[in-house]
């Protein structure tokens, strides 16, 4: 089959897909295979331009492998039947023959397609991002690592057929799964611009996590579409915990809550999720004499939202990614004292947390 590969200058910069597949045509269907439907805009999210785009689809659907899906007010595109036949007549895709066998249930809800299209967009991100996400590539869900060198995602499904009669516990979680590795197990939520209330059953994610893996997981991360997307999302959370701390928007009770556009910047704030930032928090610590002890002067209680004060003034030194969960609480405590504070941050989120500090008496400092 022919190529189709392109000659344009990269929408994305960092894109560690360039190197994963040896044509358009191949990097389309491996998505297709795994979120089982490819969204009319899914090239936003992808190194390829409108144009290219339009012609690879053209070119499936010629060959009788892809047809067009328009209903419930989402246009897409999904396997044929003959698409659906390559893993048992192709021997170049049989290793995409779990991806076939395990769709057995056919109905198209909105709901159900609109969770296909999620994993679409976050597959698209993944090829970018490094992350593995293909059954024939990345071990049993059994047998991973929390500790392995290597990231991999495995999905809401893979979880719950492991579990199995005790999966039922949190039927009706907004969960599309989690990544395992480099030490870290951390749940994935997406939306594209707004966020709906995380029932009860979210919480009990992590337990049932932390119960097989026998390690804490306390972080997760929502994928949404751009920055102003995460910025509106942010602000949902943050002004839920003024109206009912414990209903409306909330962060699930992680206690690392991020939340994380679909463009360049995801990037570089995945690969801070999993650095080690002492060193650098410590260096603003003793460069800004930050008191961090949980007692003042006069030896009584202080309550620490974020990492210290200097004086009287509250601060956090934001060393890595910014979490929502602990902005919403230092913003909240700001607003109570009435007192002037400080946050420190990447340069890269400067924008993101000025966003929700310019009607306070804090302060944004870069890093």
């Amino acid at each position: 089959m022919s190529s189709f590969k392109s000659t344009k200058t990269p929408k994305y910069p960092s894109d560690l897909s360039k190197n994963k597949y040896e044509s358009r045509y191949d990097r389309l269907m491996n998505i297709l295979f795994y979120a089982k439907e490819l969204p009319s805009d899914l090239h936003t999210q992808m190194n390829m331009s409108y144009d290219n785009f339009r012609k690879t689809i053209s070119i499936l659907r010629q060959r009788g492998l892809i047809s067009k899906i328009n209903k419930d007010g989402f246009f897409g595109y999904q396997l044929t039947l003959s698409g659906k036949k390559m893993p048992y007549e192709d021997p170049r895709y049989e290793k995409y023959r779990d991806c076939v066998e395990e769709e057995i249930d056919r109905h198209h809800s909105a709901k159900r397609r609109s969770r296909k299209r999620q994993f679409a967009y976050l597959y698209a991100l993944f090829d970018r991002a490094g992350i593995i996400y293909e059954t024939f590539i990345k071990p049993s869900i059994k047998d991973v690592k929390f500790d392995d060198h290597q990231v991999y995602f495995y999905t809401a499904l893979d979880f719950k057929r492991m579990l199995g009669i005790e999966s039922t516990t949190f039927i009706g979680s907004r969960l599309l799964g989690f990544l395992v590795g480099k030490g870290r197990i951390i749940t994935v939520y997406r939306t594209n611009y707004e966020l709906k209330t995380f029932g009860r059953q979210e919480a009990l994610v992590p337990e049932l996590l932390k119960r097989y893996f026998s390690v804490a997981v306390n972080t997760a991360i929502l994928i949404c579409e751009d920055d102003g997307a995460a910025m509106m999302i942010t602000h949902q959370i943050i002004e839920s915990n003024h109206k009912d701390a414990k209903g409306g928007v909330n962060t699930a009770r992680y206690r690392y809550f991020y939340v994380l556009p679909s463009t360049d910047k995801f990037l570089s704030c995945y690969q801070d999720l999993f650095a080690d930032h002492t060193e650098k928090q410590q260096r603003i610590i003793d460069r800004y004499h930050i008191d961090t002890s949980e007692r003042d002067s006069r030896g009584g209680y202080r309550y620490i939202t974020g990492t210290g004060y200097i004086g009287r003034n509250p601060v956090w030194v934001c060393a890595g990614v910014v979490n929502v969960v602990t902005l919403r609480a230092f913003l909240y405590n700001a607003e109570m004292k009435n007192i002037e504070s400080y946050i420190f941050c990447n340069r890269r989120d400067v924008d993101y947390v000025e966003e929700f500090t310019q009607d306070t008496l804090i302060d944004v400092i870069a890093i």
